[in-house]
Formats: C-alpha cells, structure tokens, sequence
C-alpha cells in the first residue's frame, strides 16, 4: 500500500481532517515510543539486573512486556494530553484496550 493511501485511510478511520493533525499525532506517538525506549532498559535493570531482551527468561520477559504495555499507556495518555491531544489519546487508549482485552468490552 501506497503511502499516501494509508495517510489518507488513517484519517478516515480516526476521524481526521487535517493533515498537520494527523502530523502533530504522529508526532506524539514518535515521542512515546522513543520515551519508552529510555525507560524499558532501566527498568529491565532495576527488576532483573539485565539489558536486553534476550538475557531475560520468559517470565521475565512476560512481565517486562505487560509492565511496558502498561506504562506505554501512561505515557501516551499522558504525553498526548500535555500537546493539546487529550480526546484522540483517550480514545486510542481505551480502543487499544478493548481489543487487547476483549472481557473488558462491556465495562469500559
């Protein structure tokens, strides 16, 4: 798919018209994952006394993601909210959630 294509089916489907709109978004998931990236290696560190992925056993591992998952929602709700983003990330967050844990459909 055609970059331009995909541009223009993501705004669609999150309900964007602008273009420095949907920018500006990327541009906070950018920085999320980038803030991720500092904060997981610390973290890994702090828990289990190890760097990297593959030094980490599976359990380890397991929970290192689920910590992640977790603190990648804090951050984004957070991050997005700061650069004037507050109803889209709400809505991203609670949307990835409901996919990721669908028992959670009819509470949230």
């Amino acid at each position: 798919m055609r970059m331009k294509a995909l541009w223009e089916k993501l705004k669609v489907k999150w309900n964007i018209q602008s273009d420095k709109r949907m920018a500006w978004i990327f541009i906070i998931f950018a920085l999320t994952g980038s803030s991720i990236g500092f904060i997981r290696r610390p973290l890994t560190m702090a828990l289990f006394q190890k760097t990297t992925y593959g030094e980490l056993i599976w359990y380890e591992l397991l929970l290192t993601v689920v910590i992640v998952y977790f603190i990648y929602q804090i951050l984004l709700f957070s991050i997005g909210s700061l650069l004037g983003e507050h109803q889209f990330v709400k809505w991203f967050v609670l949307k990835m959630n409901k996919r990721i844990f669908p028992f959670l459909q009819k509470k949230l």
